[in-house]
């Protein structure tokens, strides 16, 4: 872990005071007491070594996806449906950026959409992927300089904001490479939901250090209106998982070696790879218009 970088812990979203629900994973766990972000401190070093080739392909280590294409297929009517709201403020042709690309799979339906799509990956092995597709999605973190000002008509953040330890100069930096009245689109996990309630720390999207910042919809709110972005549309939008991916994540979350062995006894078969839909109400969908 980290040195410690101040004496207290101090919300990233709106610098007040935090108290500690616990520790997860070993992992010292703070709720912010003015707009409930669930946050870690001190924040772990190198975060971005989770994310290496085997988090797309394979998920040794107990994070990401087994085979990523295969486990979001299950998601293309939620993307779909995604792309369809976006259209109602923001219409193809013009260029979109999918910040956290992965292998490109959200890029290729947003091409197939009628946008000029394009993304950014800090993966080399997930960039290979995309590109072997003949997709436009560039190795790299996304900060203020990787692409100029006023770029694009649509920025998207499909499950990244929970993984970024600060979110400050990412926000800035989508506000920045917007053009005006462009939109920024997010998924992420919502810390102040009811179910994530009721768990407390067995709520399995606290997953540290995959997990680092827990939006609830206030802390998001006020994140974005830092950045000169303005929610326009905040729902609860569910998702389809794979079994298999479901399996994945509850021996994750719960650490029995029965559902590892389940997940990897159904690995590429058509029972694995079935959808299942599940909406607990604790993922947020939230579409932001730069002002």
């Amino acid at each position: 872990m980290s040195s410690v970088k101040t004496q207290q812990p101090e919300c990233p979203v709106c610098q007040s005071g935090a108290r500690s629900p616990g520790t997860k994973n070993g992992f010292p766990l703070y709720r912010c007491r003015q707009c409930g972000l669930l946050f870690l401190w001190p924040m772990p070093d190198n975060t971005l070594d989770i994310y290496s080739g085997d988090y797309f392909t394979g998920a040794s280590n107990g994070f990401g996806y087994v085979d990523y294409d295969r486990d979001k297929a299950a998601m293309k009517p939620t993307f779909e449906h995604y792309l369809r709201i976006i259209r109602g403020y923001r219409r193809p042709p013009g260029r979109l950026l999918d910040v956290g690309a992965a292998t490109g799979y959200f890029t290729a339906l947003a091409n197939n959409d009628g946008w000029q799509a394009s993304g950014i990956e800090p993966c080399e092995e997930a960039v290979r992927i995309a590109a072997g597709k003949g997709l436009e999605v560039r190795q790299g973190i996304l900060d203020e300089t990787s692409y100029p000002p006023e770029s694009f008509d649509v920025v998207t953040l499909w499950d990244v904001l929970e993984h970024i330890p600060d979110p400050n100069p990412v926000l800035s930096t989508v506000s920045r490479i917007l053009k005006p009245g462009g939109v920024a689109v997010f998924n992420t996990p919502d810390s102040g939901s009811l179910w994530a309630r009721l768990m407390g720390l067995r709520w399995h999207l606290i997953v540290p250090p995959e997990h680092v910042n827990l939006f609830s919809a206030k802390s998001m709110r006020i994140a974005l209106q830092r950045h000169g972005l303005s929610v326009q549309v905040e729902s609860r939008i569910g998702k389809k998982f794979t079994i298999q991916y479901v399996l994945q994540t509850l021996a994750h979350w719960q650490n029995l070696r029965l559902w590892r062995w389940l997940s990897r006894s159904l690995q590429g078969s058509p029972l694995g790879q079935m959808g299942v839909p599940i909406n607990l109400r604790d993922n947020m969908f939230v579409l932001a218009s730069k002002r």
